[in-house]
């Protein structure tokens, strides 16, 4: 039997240390499994190291001004950073903890943050209208509320006009999107609220997960709101990204032929994924836009091990910890995953 990790569900997706001796099909983390393009490495390869001897005094702008051309965003309304991840933080320390709440269930790190929490009122699982719901509410008692979209874990993707409009309706509340998965749905990043061009909005981004490159941290926060974006800059790190990480980054960014050639493969594969959890599951989330699905379970870590021996790690989520749904979080495998999967359902 393979040695199973005792505290899966409080590691973050990726985070093997605790499973022991065997190979697994790691299916949770919610990266472009096809990823890196070629074009990565091409660009480590030709690294020129002595560019490694200096401070990386131009990495910050070359990723920002890149990423800005990839979002059709204006630079100048862009803070760049070391993934979403590092914002949340900033953003924890310079906000008012009595002012945001987050909506959940959401991304481990927001949750972790921000101690105020916008959970389903019966306890089960989303729906898009639901989520909407609590925004709206949660932007009319809070200065911001916090929300990933599409979720993460559930996958619902909320359409930036109805965000939008709840915006409107609420200009002394800013709404941060955390929407690290945003490039994942059809229309991409043009479904992103940057495009809504309201200064109570506040994004996060990063090309860490479609272009699968998450071990390299970049990412930015777009916001109309120059005073936010001048205190959060003036809370980064002197040199915000390492030069390796920019060439990882900007190499990446220029692959968008790629980017689409294989979304459109992950895609198909998590439509062809849902159907076998399916057959063997009662809690899926169905018809998530994006390249991964949750299912709800009673029973997540025996979900998870039986999975595990089978040779396949994904995400669990347990009923004891805040702002969780129980339930697994699984990623599209590619083409030739995908056969490895169907015999772990099948089994």
């Amino acid at each position: 039997m393979k040695s199973l990790s005792e505290d899966a569900i409080h590691r973050q997706g990726g985070d093997l240390r605790g499973l022991a001796g065997d190979t697994y099909l790691d299916l949770g983390t919610c990266v472009n499994r096809y990823g890196p393009p070629s074009a990565v490495r091409v660009a480590l390869r030709e690294l020129d190291v002595q560019r490694l001897r200096a401070h990386p005094y131009e990495a910050d702008s070359l990723f920002r001004a890149t990423y800005a051309n990839y979002l059709s965003v204006d630079p100048e309304l862009l803070v760049s950073g070391r993934g979403i991840t590092e914002f949340i933080r900033v953003l924890a320390r310079l906000l008012p903890p009595s002012e945001v709440a987050v909506v959940t269930p959401d991304y481990t790190d927001s949750i972790r943050w921000f101690r105020n929490h916008l959970p389903p009122s019966d306890g089960g699982i989303d729906t898009v209208a639901t989520r909407l719901a609590r925004i709206a509410e949660g932007m009319a008692r809070y200065s911001y509320v916090v929300v990933s979209n599409p979720n993460n874990p559930l996958g619902l993707h909320i359409p930036p006009a109805d965000l939008a409009e709840v915006c409107r309706a609420n200009p002394s509340s800013t709404l941060i999107v955390d929407e690290a998965y945003v490039d994942f749905l059809g229309g991409g990043r043009r479904q992103s609220m940057a495009w809504a061009g309201l200064s109570n909005v506040v994004v996060l981004s990063s090309p860490n997960k479609l272009f699968g490159i998450a071990g390299a941290r970049t990412g930015a926060m777009w916001t109309a709101n120059a005073q936010l974006r001048t205190a959060v800059a003036a809370q980064r790190l002197n040199w915000p990204l390492s030069y390796v990480d920019s060439v990882v980054a900007i190499a990446a960014l220029r692959e968008t032929g790629w980017a689409e050639r294989t979304l459109t493969r992950l895609l198909a594969n998590a439509e062809a994924m849902e159907g076998l959890l399916a057959r063997r599951y009662e809690g899926v989330v169905r018809g998530a836009p994006v390249h991964y699905r949750f299912v709800a379970s009673a029973d997540p870590q025996r979900d998870y091990d039986e999975l595990v021996r089978a040779g396949v790690v994904v995400r669990v989520f347990g009923e004891d910890q805040a702002g969780r749904v129980p339930g697994l979080r699984i990623t599209a495998p590619t083409d030739d995953e995908f056969p490895l999967l169907a015999a772990a359902l099948a089994g």
